[in-house]
């Protein structure tokens, strides 16, 4: 039987492996040799495009004018549009969020190997309408292609108090509790929820992720470059565990599996989050949600975002919050402390792997995002004293 089963996932892990291939080799080909059935860009979206997007909160109004106030490029192009409207109303959008298809083939080829846009459209078709009004932005129209070919239609953040973070940015405890509260209730919206075998089917297990296994190859390659380049100073608990998770991380990653599942935003750094005027904070990006255990994304945040300070002064109560909300949002058997702590220290390793990626792959973060991550990260397994739960969690 154990070897069937072994087959059985070297089997699919092979499909899931050529399917992502595929799309990487559609990402590659010219941006408009792929077709697809909505605007590609920020530039090809007109205005009556956008009259159709916005036609639930738009009473009958038609955009007769779009302009674009501001713009990035990265693992996505992002641009502001400025609208102008064939009448005057308060109730109407003044602005709106594009999120479309990288100009760059390399950036296209990332989020096509790792169904990055497919995961962000398909969240806001089938999981957003489920969270609280705070959690994410809302969204008017979402599409996904081959090729890492697709467009959001999301409103401005900005327009209802919203303010972005960045990375680099240092955040108090309010914010943290906060943050423990907004994943909370979304880990508990999806706790173990029949959902995931139904219209959330598409939200997978770690492993069975698109493109797993070349990212899990990208990250021991990431460790052995940290460990023999003279050009990294890595305290000697952090080399101690990157060699370790070099040599065991296919059963690390097995805990992934185990307890509760439930959906996961999977990339919970202070970056993609935004606080509003009340208080409250949401998540933006939501690209590489997947099916896990919610203390991962805890421990990402704690990790990657909270400064040194606040989290050894609070990391307890921080967790105690995120478990209350659990509590008060109806899961039946929520963790216990101790069980949180370990959870946090089990998935530390993963928090610091994706803060020192960003230290070899010039472009995923700006500098200042870089030197702040990766200190925090380095920090974190110093103080949390990884080992002893690693070793026992394989």
């Amino acid at each position: 039987m154990d070897v069937v089963t072994d087959r059985t996932a070297g089997i699919d892990g092979a499909v899931r492996t050529g399917r992502a291939l595929a799309e990487a080799a559609a990402a590659v080909l010219p941006l408009r040799w792929v077709r697809a059935d909505f605007p590609l860009t920020a530039a090809d979206v007109d205005p009556g495009f956008l009259t159709r997007a916005l036609r639930d909160v738009a009473g009958g109004a038609t955009v007769v004018a779009a302009r674009p106030v501001g713009g990035t490029s990265g693992t996505t192009d992002r641009v502001r549009l400025d609208l102008s409207w064939d009448r005057d109303s308060g109730d109407l959008p003044r602005h709106v969020f594009i999120k479309s298809t990288p100009t760059s083939a390399k950036n296209r080829t990332m989020v096509a190997a790792l169904a990055l846009a497919r995961n962000e459209a398909l969240f806001y078709r089938h999981a957003r309408s489920a969270l609280s009004e705070r959690s994410a932005p809302r969204c008017f129209s979402a599409h996904a292609g081959m090729g890492a070919r697709h467009l959001l239609v999301l409103e401005d953040l900005t327009d209802r108090g919203g303010e972005p973070k960045a990375l680099c940015d240092d955040v108090d405890a309010g914010y943290a509790r906060a943050m423990m509260v907004t994943l909370g209730e979304l880990h508990a919206t999806f706790w173990d929820s029949p959902r995931l075998r139904g219209d959330l089917d598409f939200v997978r297990p770690e492993r069975e992720r698109p493109g797993f296994p070349l990212l899990l190859r990208q990250f021991r390659q990431v460790r052995s470059k940290l460990l023999k380049s003279a050009e990294y100073e890595l305290p000697r608990e952090v080399r101690e565990m990157a060699a370790f998770v070099n040599a065991n991380d296919w059963a690390l990653h097995a805990n992934w599996d185990k307890g509760p599942q439930t959906v996961i935003h999977g990339d919970t750094h202070l970056g993609n989050t935004f606080g509003l005027g009340d208080g409250g904070v949401g998540l933006l990006d939501w690209q590489v949600l997947y099916r896990a255990p919610g203390m991962r994304d805890v421990a990402y945040f704690l990790v990657t975002s909270v400064p040194v300070e606040v989290r050894r002064a609070h990391t307890d109560e921080l967790l105690q919050t995120y478990l209350e909300t659990l509590a008060r949002n109806g899961v039946p058997a929520v963790p216990t402390r101790d069980q949180a702590w370990d959870a946090l220290c089990l998935f530390a390793f993963d928090a610091w792997d994706s803060a020192a990626i960003t230290l070899v792959w010039p472009g995923l973060q700006a500098p200042e995002n870089v030197a702040k991550s990766v200190e925090r990260a380095n920090a974190a397994i110093v103080d949390l004293d990884v080992m002893p739960v690693l070793r026992r969690s394989i």
